[in-house]
């Protein structure tokens, strides 16, 4: 079954309720400053899934256990589960009636009351509309069986934590088809094994062993006689010899040696794990949803080039795959905007310590390929606009100018503040960043130019722009340049200089944070609330 939604409230670094929601993706990455339980969301389905997972006082939020850890899991029934012997033919042959609702969904809720104590499951009953104790796959083995395996990478992997994953893999994936797919082989080893258990119980060892087992036991039952024999073909498991059997190891180019792991570093290990994932894909491609991927912070130990591959990657492999993904990251090279916004949360905290995500539920390009395309090229040239992610608050502003003005006021007059200047390129598209920034309840703020009237286009994004501002829900504010960067603020651009150096030149000459300039004023807006209105009439009353 496809996991499509994790909520998980009050486990470890999680206040309140926190969704992850899978319905539109089937990769998600978790961007958020240090510190505010990305991490724990990784670890949150690893504990749903256990079947004898035992809550810690570490594992409640804050050591608190008056509130329990609450975990549900929502998965989507796939075709071949409703076929499958062990819950139609022996546990549950009316399964899917029972637990599976009109959409397709099976809702399973873990409960931990107190530490050092197991949970209490449920299963929504769509029936009863009501929670029923234990319900859907009986014992708390079967839903490990039904649900994605977890396979994390951990920040700190060693090369026994990754011969554990590459074998548990192995197992599930290549040794349950070793009869079917290699029949000649196998019948060779099984006879091989039949021969050889013949020879050791027809040893002169055995035989005595027989005899000694059958003296005591024929005193009591004189009638019957004990004798250790081969057993069956059928329970020869065969299979078993190749479990936890199989090791890796590294040998570089030009060389004849073979290398440790720890020689290399906790990259390659990485590495070493995720390329036999996406191996595993190719033997693998379906839509069927056996595995999910907990990634901690992937670009970790990588060079920014090797990042930005890995990334491709990670989003080619939850494609027509057996994977999920879950990534945790602090990077703005692991964020696409080009991709569909549904794969990327937003995790933050509110002033009372309570972890809030925010996911859009789908693309905000709707059918928009020009804007789509536009947003590409903006990613493959200049990914440093998703630094946005990580921000308190974010100063949108149209180009170099003003980039270069902002930066410098910011960093010698208030270095403390958390404010990140994007440069969007051209105030055309400063409504997409709007617009991206609301859905990921980025607090964020405009500074444009007014331009002239005559300007139609440009006056028409001037709405636009407030537009976005009034349906921001409070997280935006705007501030406009009459005419201009320039005028506003009585610059004359020398020829030879150009704008930026103009700009640049202009801002050196404010040596004191009360000097009375436009630029400086908005930035003190900003900080510290003192009232400053640009709507359209402002607009209107001074060009």
């Amino acid at each position: 079954m496809k996991l499509i939604k994790l909520i998980i409230s009050n486990f470890r670094g999680l206040k309140g309720s926190n969704v992850i929601d899978f319905t539109n993706s089937n990769i998600i990455f978790l961007i958020g400053q240090n510190n505010i339980g990305k991490s724990s969301f990784l670890r949150a389905y690893e504990f749903f899934i256990d079947p004898k997972q035992i809550a810690k006082t570490d594992d409640f939020n804050n050591y608190d256990y008056s509130t329990p850890i609450v975990i549900e899991g929502i998965f989507e029934l796939d075709e071949e589960d409703s076929d499958d012997p062990d819950l139609k033919e022996k546990k549950e042959p009316n399964w899917i009636e029972k637990w599976v609702d009109e959409n397709g969904f099976v809702k399973i809720r873990k409960t931990w009351s107190k530490p050092d104590s197991t949970f209490a499951k449920e299963t929504y009953s769509p029936h009863d509309a009501s929670w029923i104790e234990n319900g859907f796959g009986g014992l708390h083995t079967k839903l490990t069986k039904y649900t994605p395996t977890p396979i994390a990478i951990n920040a700190m992997e060693d090369q026994a934590s990754l011969e554990e994953k590459v074998n548990k893999l192995i197992q599930d994936d290549f040794i349950k088809k070793v009869r079917s797919e290699y029949p000649e082989e196998f019948k060779n080893l099984i006879d091989g094994v039949r021969k050889l258990q013949e020879r050791i119980t027809g040893s002169e060892a055995v035989e005595k062993l027989n005899l000694e087992l059958n003296r005591h036991f024929q005193e009591v039952f004189a009638e019957l006689t004990l004798k250790i024999q081969p057993s069956k073909e059928e329970n020869i498991k065969l299979e078993d010899a190749f479990k936890k059997n199989h090791s890796i190891s590294v040998e570089r180019a030009g060389t004849e040696r073979k290398e440790t792991f720890l020689q290399n570093g906790h990259g390659v290990i990485r590495q070493a794990l995720f390329n036999f994932l996406t191996f595993l894909k190719r033997e693998n491609e379906g839509n069927k949803k056996q595995y999910i991927i907990l990634f901690e912070e992937p670009e970790l130990f990588l060079h920014p080039k090797i990042a930005f591959k890995l990334r491709k990657s990670l989003y080619e492999l939850s494609k027509n795959s057996p994977y999920q993904i879950l990534c945790a990251t602090h990077s703005p090279l692991m964020i696409d905007i080009s991709q569909p916004h549904s794969s990327l949360i937003r995790v933050i905290k509110n002033t009372d310590e309570e972890t809030q995500t925010y996911q859009v539920g789908e693309t905000l390009f709707g059918r928009n390929e020009e804007a789509k395309k536009w947003v590409q090229m903006v990613n493959r040239f200049n990914p440093h606009i998703c630094e946005a992610f990580y921000a308190d608050k974010v100063l949108l502003v149209e180009g170099d100018t003003e980039t270069i003005v902002y930066r410098d006021l910011l960093t010698r007059f208030f270095p403390d503040e958390e404010i990140f200047v994007l440069n969007t390129g051209s105030k055309m598209n400063i409504p997409f960043f709007q617009e991206i920034l609301t859905a990921f309840h980025i607090e964020h703020y405009i500074i444009h130019d007014s331009d002239d009237k005559e300007k139609k286009a440009a006056w028409t994004i001037n709405t636009k722009i407030w537009e976005n501002v009034q349906a921001s829900n409070n997280l935006s504010k705007r501030y406009v340049h009459i005419h201009n960067f320039e005028e506003a603020h009585g610059i004359t651009v020398k020829s030879d200089d150009g704008k930026p150096l103009t700009a640049y030149n202009f801002a050196q000459t404010i040596k004191d944070v009360n000097t009375k300039v436009p630029c400086l004023e908005w930035l003190k807006d900003i900080i510290y609330k003192n009232g400053i209105i640009h709507d359209p009439q402002f607009i209107e009353d001074n060009v």
